[in-house]
């Protein structure tokens, strides 16, 4: 598919619900006939793009991976324990459809959907895979009862994450120091599932299971045949042993644990964590941001190499270069047994002397309120080395001099600004704020109060092609030069 586009979203198929409600002969009580679907469009022709193909799979969006010519789409449904519960007879399970086999929506029978033993999770996990250079071949669509909460994939691989609890005995109950009584011990533990991935199908190769839980996809990495995953285990408001720490595992090929580094920053848990290479950043937090620097050149001995404390945390951590990392975060300020964040921070690594990392840049936005979509979704970020582009989406939220006089760390700005942030960033300047952008216009800005809502003018994503810097909101399109970022054309999408 060398010319082709996949739009993926959500759907609500007025088919599956008549369906549902003509022969299964039940109300939608606890059920939603929410699809996610996968639109493939053929765009040889720009001007005249053509739907090529639809694949949808019941329930809600978890991720998506394009590999090479093959597509895997990635789902969670809930289980309609309504209809288990008041219907004699059985309740059909989730539903999918890939038009290259026709229009109509097919049932997943129970006799093909496996199960993640003592998962917790009460749903399906739904993985549907197609061939894209193959239409005519039929989307492969394997479930699972226990849902996935994390998803990675490797160009051939497909690893799913299940969070495990147990309680430990009641006998090794410890005092916390919050409740001032007995808290029973909760055991983490996470299972990892590997799916081997070609020409759009699916094979189950393998389970591993480490100690602790994840924090998301950018804790697991693949690299030279081995697996690495960072976890965090424990509690951070308990004081005993039980205490939070944080761990990092290498599984080998048969995901057996061969290596690991156990007991990092306790008391603190995983704010976010990167793997490039031989190398691993880790950042924990609870008053002050600490990023490690690990070796994991040799799996059976994780190292160490290097520490920096500073203010704040990074939710994300992006590479910049081989020695320099960005963090993006919040600013924050230590009070007695905790901190409170501040603004969103910017933040430029030097991991050139790995023993001693140092924060070469860093900038702060806005004040305590001030958010951005990029410390949930990495995909809202827009970065180019080459063209020293950096860009994101953030909402700014500001103190008045009066609240900022009164130096309480504590208090939050009012609303000031929704749109895109553009810097220019290299080596020798750091963050340089280059101009922002926004789609809400003076009415706009007049009508907003403390805070601001999920408007449908918010920016979301940023993009560039040649020249033209485009910012993407629910409600238009607006162009700026790349260059001076003047405004040149807008494209309205609601009426």
């Amino acid at each position: 598919m060398k010319s082709g586009y996949i739009v993926i979203g959500q759907s609500h198929p007025k088919a599956v619900r008549d369906h549902i409600i003509t022969n299964e002969k039940r109300f939608m009580h606890g059920h939603s006939n929410t699809m996610v679907q996968a639109l493939i469009y053929d765009i040889s022709d720009k001007h005249s793009p053509r739907l090529t193909r639809a694949l949808e799979a019941d329930g809600y969006y978890v991720s998506s991976r394009k590999i090479g010519s093959s597509f895997y789409l990635v789902t969670n449904k809930g289980i309609d324990w309504y209809a288990l519960s008041n219907q004699s007879q059985e309740v059909p399970g989730p539903r999918y459809r890939d038009t290259a086999q026709g229009d109509d929506y097919k049932t997943i029978g129970y006799s093909a959907i496996r199960y993640f033993p003592e998962a917790i999770q009460p749903g399906y996990l739904i993985v549907a895979g197609a061939n894209l250079d193959n239409p005519k071949q039929a989307a492969s669509i394997h479930t699972y009862l226990g849902s996935g909460e994390n998803v990675y994939a490797s160009p051939n691989n497909l690893y799913v994450a299940v969070t495990q609890q147990e309680v430990e005995s009641a006998g090794k109950a410890k005092k916390s120091l919050i409740a001032g009584g007995p808290v029973p011990i909760m055991k983490s533990e996470t299972s990892l599932y590997r799916f081997s991935m070609k020409n759009g199908n699916l094979a189950y190769t393998g389970k591993g299971t480490v100690p602790g839980r994840m924090l998301n996809q950018f804790s697991l990495d693949e690299h030279n045949g081995y697996l690495r995953i960072a976890t965090t285990s424990g509690d951070m408001w308990r004081t005993d042993e039980n205490t939070s720490k944080n761990n990092l595992y290498v599984l080998d090929s048969q995901l057996q644990a061969i290596g690991k580094l156990e007991g990092i920053a306790p008391g603190e848990r995983i704010y976010s964590v990167r793997f490039m290479g031989d190398r691993a950043y880790m950042v924990t937090f609870k008053q002050v941001d600490p990023l490690f620097v690990i070796d994991v050149k040799q799996p059976d001995s994780p190292k160490i190499l290097g520490a920096l404390k500073i203010p704040g945390y990074s939710d994300y951590l992006h590479p910049y270069d081989e020695n320099h990392i960005i963090g993006f975060g919040k600013d924050a300020v230590a009070d007695k047994e905790t901190a409170f964040y501040q603004g969103m921070k910017l933040a430029l690594f030097d991991v050139t002397d790995v023993s001693k990392p140092v924060e070469k840049f860093q900038t702060v936005i806005g004040d305590r309120g001030t958010d951005s979509e990029l410390l949930y979704d990495h995909k809202a970020l827009l970065f180019s080395k080459e063209k020293q582009l950096l860009a994101f989406p953030v909402s700014v939220h500001e103190l008045t001099a009066e609240q900022k006089a009164e130096k309480d760390i504590r208090a939050y700005g009012s609303f000031s600004f929704q749109g895109a942030y553009v810097y220019r960033l290299n080596e020798q300047d750091g963050f340089v704020l280059r101009g922002t952008i926004t789609h809400l216009n003076s009415d706009d800005m007049k009508k907003a109060g403390q805070d601001w809502y999920d408007s449908a003018k918010n920016v979301e994503r940023i993009v560039y092609i040649g020249d033209t810097l485009y910012t993407i909101s629910r409600d238009q399109v607006k162009a700026n030069s790349l260059q001076t970022l003047t405004e040149t054309n807008t494209l309205m999408l609601s009426k």
